[in-house]
């Protein structure tokens, strides 16, 4: 079994998260799918085929160390039969022959997991330049908002203002009309009273004279 944090990229943390979820080896983790993945804290669908990957290049890589020591055990049996026969020389080279090709599969899993990781790096950085190219957008239609209802206000207290002072002003000049006619009508009395005075001066002196005569 390959230890989880063999796989390239997998830390103490999200150890343990994986190992919460029942992924506790790198087998586990390379027959898993994305979807499966995706469940675990902290790993999204991107993350998840990168982990698959590296999973596989760990486990191919494991065997290249392991195999060796399972070949050498059979040696030590014939070592006790027949000592000259302790080290074959024909499974060494052997050993040596089927390394290269489980590196190579390493290498190209490897290749697979880096190009994957790569993948995934510039999709986050498109997400989060889209995130902030949406949340500046957002900020600048709340400031634009904001001012025209700071706008809306300026002009309804502006067109309250004057309406107040057009209200006034029509006030004063009803005002001023009001103490006009009152004053043409005061005027007009006095002149009519002043009229009938003199009238009645004038008829007073034409008695007098009817009188002397």
């Amino acid at each position: 079994m390959t230890a989880v944090t063999d796989v390239k990229g997998v830390g103490e943390a999200l150890e343990k998260a994986l190992a919460a979820n029942g992924f506790k080896t790198a087998e586990a983790i390379a027959k898993a799918s994305p979807a499966d993945l995706v469940k675990v804290p902290r790993v999204g669908e991107s993350r998840a085929a990168v982990l698959i990957e590296a999973a596989k290049a760990a486990i191919a890589a494991t065997p290249t160390a392991g195999k060796p020591g399972a070949r050498k055990a059979p040696a030590r049996k014939p070592a006790a039969r027949k000592p000259a026969a302790a080290k074959p020389a024909a499974r060494k080279p052997a050993t040596r022959k089927a390394a290269p090709r489980k590196t190579v599969a390493a290498v190209a899993a490897e290749k697979r997991a880096e190009e994957a990781a790569r993948k995934a790096a510039e999709e986050q950085a498109a997400a989060e330049k889209a995130e902030a190219a949406a949340k500046k957008k957002a900020k600048a239609k709340a400031k634009a908002e904001k001012a025209a209802k700071k706008r809306k206000e300026m002009e309804a207290a502006f067109s309250k203002a004057k309406d107040k002072v057009k209200a006034k002003s029509k006030k004063d000049k009803k005002s001023k009309k009001d103490e006009k006619k009152k004053d043409a009508k005061k005027g007009k009395k006095d002149a009519e009273k002043g009229k009938k005075k003199s009238d009645k001066k004038k008829d007073s002196k034409k008695d007098k004279k009817k009188a002397k005569k």
